[in-house]
């Protein structure tokens, strides 16, 4: 009986073992796959040392085609090489003569595929590669939560609301659980406001905010009782530096929700609007820092509100102070004097003019 389970082993090993011709051909082919990689800094398939990689590969598996580490090789170099949907094929045909799982590169092909369905504009081809890809690899939050994001394009928040929990339980970074916790939200609004919103998203991330204005000012049209549409209006206009009209959306903001952060950049907008938005950040940046107690960067910040809007009246009068707390007299009384020559009625900078002068002839 031994002896008949000895045979049966020895001839399945012989039946599963690499062909001598086509393991040399895999021999020269990791080889040439060593020289690719050391003469190009990227691999294209089409440089001609990873040409030659893959026609080596391809030979042995025609020699052998039943041999999973020929495949296995010719899925690894597809991978590397960003031939993806050859690479999706290598893969699929190791595993099927019992090459060990993969899931991981498994899953990385099929979000490729995903992505480049979805440059396409095929939306239900990319939502067929990466679920293939969550199949592959349950753990690939990347997967999710591009499922989430396109479920969001097509206005479903019913449908993209698993994906999104599951992307932010296997990876809770900030963008995760920010369109977690908007996608319970957004199934109170309806498909069109949805699609709008993350188009508007998509956008802003590809750097077209142009776009990316449309699509939330389309969002905030269509659904006015949600309020993160004009959330994203006022912080793309605040970033192209166009602060007057900022102001609308976060003054709405302020007003519906009381948010001190809402409070804080419908102050700022309106600020920018007098006096320039890199001054008016300066000097809230140095209101900040005075109520922490950092003189110092409250100093900092006064002083490059000034330089970014010398006519700017509330900035040398708060550097005047924080010169004065610091003991910097003599500067404090010139911070004060120009206050002086900028608005000659402001009374309290006049008698902490004289105060600073008095101590700095001390």
């Amino acid at each position: 009986m031994r002896w008949g389970i000895a045979v049966l082993l020895l001839a399945s090993a012989v039946a599963f073992a690499l062909r001598p011709e086509a393991e040399a051909l895999l021999k020269q082919a990791e080889a040439k796959r060593q020289e690719a990689r050391a003469a190009y800094p990227r691999a294209y398939p089409d440089r001609p040392l990873w040409k030659d990689v893959l026609e080596l590969a391809q030979e042995a598996a025609r020699l052998d085609p039943e041999a999973p580490e020929v495949w296995r090789f010719l899925a690894e170099v597809y991978t590397e090489t960003g031939w993806w949907i050859r690479a999706a094929e290598a893969w699929e045909r190791y595993l099927a003569l019992g090459g060990a799982k993969t899931p991981k590169e498994l899953a990385e092909v099929y979000r490729h595929l995903g992505y480049l369905a979805y440059e396409r504009g095929d939306l239900e081809e990319a939502i067929g590669w990466y679920q293939k890809a969550l199949e592959a690899d349950p753990a690939d939050a990347e997967a999710a939560a591009w499922l989430g994001r396109i479920f969001l394009e097509l206005g479903d928040p019913r449908s993209a609301l698993p994906f999104w929990e599951r992307a932010a339980r296997l990876d809770p970074n900030p963008r995760n659980r920010y369109f977690l916790k908007q996608t319970k939200t957004m199934l109170d609004f309806g498909p069109e406001a949805v699609s709008a919103f993350y188009k508007g998203y998509a956008a802003y991330e590809e750097g077209d905010w142009e776009t990316a204005l449309l699509f939330f000012k389309r969002a905030a049209d269509l659904a006015p009782n949600w309020l993160e549409p004009y959330r994203w209006l006022g912080r793309i206009y605040l970033e192209r530096g166009m602060p007057r009209e900022a102001v609308g959306y976060w003054q709405h903001l302020a007003r519906k929700t009381r948010s001190p952060d809402a409070w804080h950049f419908y102050k700022l907008s309106l600020e920018a609007t007098k006096v320039g938005l890199a001054a008016a950040q300066a000097y809230f940046d140095g209101i900040a820092a005075y109520e922490k107690g950092d003189l110092e960067k409250a100093e900092q910040a006064f002083q490059a509100a000034t330089e970014a809007n010398p006519n700017y009246a509330r900035a040398w009068k708060w550097l005047g102070r924080v010169y004065y707390e610091r003991g910097k007299f003599a500067e404090a009384a010139e911070a004060f004097r120009r206050v002086l020559e900028l608005n000659p009625e402001d009374g309290q900078a006049r008698y902490y003019l004289r105060l600073a002068a008095r101590a700095a002839k001390r």
